[in-house]
């Protein structure tokens, strides 16, 4: 929703300013007293608002649209930095640490957006984006069981293979002729002298 008053049209950093002091607490009339002596505010007033400076009024209104929109923002962006945080330490633990921060990245997206349609109800256009993002998230539900099923199966695979490997050793052992005893000296000469046609001693 674009703004038309005097706080609205001034710079951005500005009206952060504005709303940080706010958040804090800070007194309307020191708040209206820094901006009627600030060099960038005077001259936007003088350009667009016949040099008027900045009132009650004007702040007043600021808190009741501007700075509310600012703050569900605020609070929107903290909610998708916590979820996408969570997300992130979650991700890097397996092997797909990058597609997984992607997904995670896209759900704090929907919040944020989800957030500013919830805020202006009234918008049947915001209400057809949000049914969209809903479409969406279902979608990126669906690819996020498909992983989970794909790794299952993946591990399954792996125990299978490891359980045969260890039925074909078993084979191979059972089948493998058992060693032949260790023999001693008198009879490794006798076979050394019977393999070279030797007289037997």
């Amino acid at each position: 929703m674009t703004r038309k008053g005097k706080i609205a049209r001034l710079p951005e950093h500005i009206r952060e300013q504005i709303n940080h002091s706010l958040q804090d607490g800070q007194n309307g009339r020191e708040i209206i007293a820094w901006l009627n002596s600030n060099d960038e505010v005077k001259s936007v007033l003088a350009l667009e608002f016949d040099g008027h400076e900045m009132n009650h009024t004007n702040l007043s209104q600021w808190r009741q649209g501007g700075f509310r929109d600012w703050e569900a923002r605020q609070a929107a962006l903290a909610e998708a930095r916590r979820v996408m945080s969570e997300g992130t330490e979650l991700a890097e633990t397996g092997d797909n640490a990058l597609a997984d921060r992607l997904a995670v990245w896209l759900v704090g997206r929907y919040i944020v957006a989800t957030r500013k349609l919830l805020e202006n109800d009234d918008d049947a256009s915001g209400w057809k984006l949000l049914r969209e993002v809903c479409h969406d998230l279902v979608a990126l539900r669906r690819g996020d069981h498909g992983a989970e099923w794909l790794r299952i199966e993946q591990e399954r695979l792996k125990l299978l293979r490891q359980k045969n490997a260890r039925e074909r050793m078993k084979v191979k052992l059972e089948s493998e002729p058992p060693p032949l005893p260790p023999m001693d000296n008198e009879e490794r000469e006798r076979r050394y002298r019977q393999i070279f046609g030797m007289e037997p001693l």
